[in-house]
């Protein structure tokens, strides 16, 4: 009779710890705690299915009753190892909680918890799945697992510890098994499969390991399947059949036939997957797992993917080609796809959804935005006066639609010579007159030196917070040393040069071009006037070339008496070299100096509190280290407060209100607000500077 054939899964089940893969952590503290003779009485193995749990229980059981001493190695060929091996050691009681979940099983077990072992050195109580017991049986349980007797050991084993009442745990020492890396599982599969001396392939062997998703049982037995679909032999077109998958390369090519537009070949990859009857749920997982490896590719290239050197070389080039904004688009897509499954009629139906999805949806440009056109005409004649923007149309029924969304992009690089790119989708076109009569609307517009997004349009300071509270006028606002000094960051980080360094490695600033004389296009159907920067506005905006050079304020010779430019600017100096505290900073910009820069000088503010004399000193003391003549005394008056422009705080206060003004100014002027503003679309939020 021949030897009846065992399952990969049991026939390699490791015998010791040094046999067992990817769970350094528990075996290693496990071995110490033998060699050194410091075992726990009771153990908690959580972590998911087929990681190594009731193996790892076994092999402690072993290991404390080998009939060679208690020793982190076990001999595995003594009675009491090949007994435990075998399951026949009858100190080892395994016990499945999910079929004894009743409060007398417990009990009945526990009934003999007192008697010594009959066979062994200790008496080990191996409790599987432990999370199903009830709670009158973890109540029954908890009292001998808190202080059992000396021959026995608890070793729980669990997937679900969140569901284990928090007084088992803390009687526990509780060990975390980790799911196995795919290139771990390939390789223990490549070793397992020589000894079989079956062929394989390389890519069959990531894709049994992908499936198995870091079980190893898992992974054994989808190998021994496997083995079987392909007649003794692994190679990826076996496997990829059996798992209801495509090729990992099939499957870079679909998402770079998406990304290309190329209709035709999405198409037959729907077919082909078809036809195949692949599995939607794992094709969710491969698409959301790829896009996850080209983000990682094109934002952390040194980490590893966890793919063989073929899939990695794919995965290179097609990360070079796509945009980061487009990948998250897509990965966005695929995981809100994935969620709908249980939605749709079918999971295939749900998998095309999302591959049209893919195919259909765009990331919207910078400074891209949408305009509902209204059903206007223009004659046919203008269609060659057109020379910039891109229309796209299909047929002369899309053309005739009520209303569209056309989408008009900025162009912020070279924004003298902007010009309208408007584009549509190819099933959803706008009508040509309606699309003309946009052309020809911001055609009218006059080319501005400095162009901003439109709406609630953002010019960017470093760390800048622009809701710069506003204190009453005739009251005295309390001092707070926990004083948010970001804002004196904002404004103080720019202007000199360091601000300007500090400016230019986190803004790209666009080029400031000379307006050309502007010439009056002829009007072709009531033109529309269009509005023009008043003398005042294009005074102000003339006078700087970034409103934000505004929010700082001129420098001062710290010399002779103080004034509140003075202090001012000492103040900012301060702030960038990072000198002073927060409660420092906090007292400082709500109070001035008078006085003489190095003699007698007086510190006067509105600030009374108990940690006012402290912080006073604390600051008095970082300006003699600069002023080392100057006697510095402290004075309280209330009615600096009404003082519009004594204290750093006020001063910033008026010059963020003139900043706001030249920006509101540039952005009123540009064409596309000019645009917007003329037809009643959009009007002019509340301006940031940053």
């Amino acid at each position: 009779m021949t030897q009846q054939y065992q399952v990969l899964a049991r026939k390699y089940r490791p015998k010791n710890f040094h046999e067992l893969i990817g769970q350094s952590h528990v075996s290693q503290a496990l071995i110490n705690a033998i060699d050194y003779n410091r075992l726990h009485h009771a153990y908690l193995f959580t972590g998911t299915r087929g990681v190594g749990k009731t193996t790892i229980a076994r092999i402690l059981s072993k290991c404390l009753n080998c009939e060679t001493g208690i020793t982190s190695t076990p001999c595995g060929v003594c009675d009491n190892c090949v007994a435990i091996d075998q399951g026949r050691f009858i100190d080892l009681i395994e016990i499945d909680a999910a079929s004894r979940t009743k409060v007398e099983d417990t009990r009945e077990l526990l009934d003999n918890v007192p008697y010594a072992p009959s066979q062994g050195r200790y008496k080990v109580y191996l409790i599987d799945e432990v999370h199903m017991l009830s709670t009158h049986s973890f109540n029954a349980l908890l009292k001998t697992l808190e202080e059992p007797p000396e021959h026995v050991k608890f070793l729980l084993a669990t997937t679900d510890p969140q569901k284990l009442p928090i007084t088992i745990i803390s009687r526990c020492l509780q060990f975390v098994l980790r799911p196995l890396s795919q290139s771990l599982l390939s390789e223990h599969l490549a070793n397992i499969l020589n000894q079989e001396q079956v062929d394989y392939t390389q890519p069959a062997l990531w894709q049994l390991a992908s499936a198995a998703k870091g079980s190893v049982r898992d992974a054994l037995s989808l190998t021994d399947q496997a083995i079987a679909f392909g007649q003794g032999a692994l190679d990826d077109v076996t496997v990829n059949a059996m798992l209801g998958l495509i090729d990992a390369a099939d499957l870079v090519r679909l998402i770079t036939d998406i990304y290309n537009h190329d209709k035709s070949a999405v198409a037959t990859h729907i077919e082909q997957m078809r036809a195949q009857m692949v599995d939607a749920t794992s094709m969710f997982d491969g698409l959301a797992e790829l896009l996850h490896q080209l983000a990682l590719t094109q934002l952390l290239p040194e980490v590893a993917l966890n793919v063989n050197e073929a899939q990695a070389q794919q995965i290179n080039q097609l990360a070079q080609h796509m945009s980061p904004d487009v990948l998250q688009l897509y990965y966005e897509i695929v995981v809100q796809a994935r969620e709908g499954v249980k939605l749709a009629s079918t999971p295939m139906q749900a998998l095309e959804m999302c591959i049209l999805r893919l195919l259909a949806f765009r990331p919207l440009p910078v400074d891209e935005i949408l305009v509902n056109v209204p059903g206007t005409t223009i004659p046919s004649d203008l269609v060659s006066s057109v020379s910039t923007g891109s229309i796209e149309t299909n047929t002369a029924d899309n053309a005739k639609a009520e209303l569209n969304t056309v989408s008009i992009s900025a162009n912020t690089v070279d924004a003298a010579n902007t010009t309208a790119l408007l584009s549509t989708d190819e099933n959803i076109a706008p009508s040509l007159e309606q699309t003309l009569a946009v052309v020809e609307a911001l055609s009218e517009s006059q080319p501005e030196p400095y162009l901003e997004p439109a709406a609630d349009s953002i010019l960017p300071l470093p760390g800048y917070d622009a809701d710069y509270p506003t204190p009453h006028q005739n009251e005295v606002e309390p001092y707070n040393t926990s004083y948010d000094d970001a804002e004196f960051d904002q404004y103080n980080s720019y202007g000199n040069d360091e601000g300007l360094d500090l400016l230019s490695s986190n803004i790209k600033p666009e080029p400031v071009i000379e307006p050309e004389p502007v010439i009056e296009p002829e009007p072709v159907i009531e033109p529309e006037p269009v509005i023009e920067p008043s003398a005042n506005d294009s005074q102000l905006t003339a006078q700087v070339d970034d409103p934000r050079t505004l929010l700082r304020c001129a420098p001062q010779e710290l010399t002779g008496e103080w004034t509140p430019e003075k202090w001012d600017y000492w103040l900012q100096c301060a702030r960038e070299a990072g000198s002073l505290a927060p409660d420092e900073l906090a007292l400082a910009r709500q109070g001035m100096m008078t006085g003489h820069c190095n003699a007698k000088a007086v510190f006067v503010t509105a600030v009374d509190s108990k940690h006012l004399q402290a912080t006073f000193q604390q600051l008095a003391a970082k300006l003699q280290e600069q002023f080392t003549q100057a006697d510095i005394s402290l004075q309280i008056d209330g009615s600096i407060m009404q003082a519009d422009d004594k204290t750093p705080e006020r001063r910033q206060q008026k010059r963020l209100i003139e900043a706001r003004t030249v920006a509101e100014s540039r952005l009123l002027n540009t064409p596309v607000m000019q645009y917007l503003t003329e037809r009643g679309e959009g009007k002019m939020g509340k301006v940031q500077l940053y």
